[in-house]
């Protein structure tokens, strides 16, 4: 559990009670993908995570904790689903790649009432987080940079609380089992050129209940 009110899941929990088939229930999305709701248990991808996360963390930015990150990205996740819902696009070109705010402006027009009203979410309502990946790569992979630079990617789940109905101390599969449509699950991705260092940025993006 991390220090903040956000709980934070690691890698080391047992397996949950979801299977990789059981993944892809019927979502209310403001994307068609990604919807990753359950950490991975994947051996290769939890050594890489690891790996990836030392060697930025003793490289490029010394303070570097698994904890301000998550608790970086929830606070990026609120803030796009105020400006997504504001449609205050100009204020997004600051936290995240163009291509992405232009399919955001596509989607607003067709989200639902209800995602519309679970998108306008307070902070605190953050209920579980976990990291699904961090890896290292060129940056032109998610159109972070143009130039050959290399950039450290991280993407993050976090479940947020709709209703009272839904306990703190919920597990994932409770979440989305019986309190399916009364958490709004969030995956963001987040990218950092690190030659030379520059500002984290909002890759990929997703909001789904």
């Amino acid at each position: 559990m991390s220090p903040f009110r956000t709980r934070l899941l690691n890698f080391s929990i047992s397996a949950l009670p979801i299977s990789q088939e059981q993944e892809n229930p019927s979502f209310d999305h403001v994307f068609e993908d990604p919807k990753v709701i359950v950490p991975s248990f994947d051996l290769s991808r939890r050594v890489g995570n690891i790996f990836s996360q030392t060697l930025y963390g003793i490289a490029f930015e010394r303070s570097f904790t698994v904890e301000g990150l998550v608790r970086g990205a929830n606070q990026g996740l609120k803030n796009v689903s105020t400006l997504f819902l504001e449609r205050k696009w100009d204020k997004m070109e600051q936290i995240m790649v163009k291509d992405l705010i232009e399919e955001l402006k596509i989607s607003r027009e067709r989200i639902s009432p209800e995602l519309e009203k679970a998108l306008d979410f307070k902070e605190e309502n953050f209920l579980i987080s976990f990291v699904h990946s961090t890896f290292i790569a060129g940056s032109k992979m998610f159109k972070l940079s143009s130039s050959k630079n290399i950039s450290m990617y991280a993407t993050i789940v976090s479940y947020v609380r709709l209703s009272p109905d839904v306990p703190e101390d919920a597990s994932v599969s409770q979440l989305t089992g019986e309190y399916k449509g009364k958490v709004l699950i969030c995956n963001v991705t987040y990218g950092r050129v690190l030659n030379p260092m520059g500002l984290w940025k909002i890759t990929g993006i997703n909001y789904f209940i």
